[in-house]
């Protein structure tokens, strides 16, 4: 069966709905570890980057100081996120050796392509796996992250395009999901 010309029959069974429920629990926590540094430190604050986008549409979008501004203070408050984001991940998937909170709850880790891959090589690669994302998110305005994350439509291990580049795959309470056919 497929949709919209991609194949998506060889799918294992149920690991979208995992994969895209453990995305929407780790977004929740890092929104949510985005509130707590706000209101411990002030930052990211994306409540004045709301102020000064209400400023510049009252001028019009005819100040270019003011519109600047929004400019400024959003990449400010954005790189924040991101980089509160790489903690997270980082941090979690360091301690519990391959899954974030949202995985962990989704009861999904991920492992190397290759079982002979040491535990600090694989743990270096997720670090670069999480950074990889986030760099396409800030440089590219988010549009490779998207056909990355969409690449788990298209082969039967849903794969995201990170996960391909840095050789793991995800793993279901110790089992690899198998491919039905």
């Amino acid at each position: 069966m497929g949709f919209l010309g991609l194949e998506t029959a060889k799918a294992p069974a149920g690991m979208r709905g995992r994969r895209f429920g453990a995305f929407c629990a780790d977004l929740l926590i890092v929104l949510g570890l985005s509130f707590l540094a706000y209101r411990f430190t002030g930052q990211p604050d994306f409540f004045a980057v709301r102020a000064a986008m209400d400023a510049a549409q009252a001028a019009g979008g005819q100040d270019m100081e003011l519109t600047a501004a929004v400019f400024t203070q959003f990449n400010q408050a954005f790189r924040l996120l991101l980089l509160i984001a790489f903690g997270y991940e980082a941090v979690t998937q360091t301690i519990t050796g391959g899954s974030t909170l949202g995985k962990l709850l989704l009861g999904l880790r991920l492992v190397p392509m290759d079982p002979a891959r040491g535990r600090v090589l694989q743990l270096l690669l997720l670090w670069v796996r999480s950074a990889l994302k986030l760099l396409s998110l800030y440089l590219f305005q988010g549009f490779p992250f998207l056909l990355c994350c969409l690449t788990i439509f298209t082969n039967g291990e849903c794969r995201t395009g990170f996960d391909m580049a840095v050789k793991v795959r995800p793993e279901f309470r110790g089992r690899k999901f198998s491919v039905h056919r």
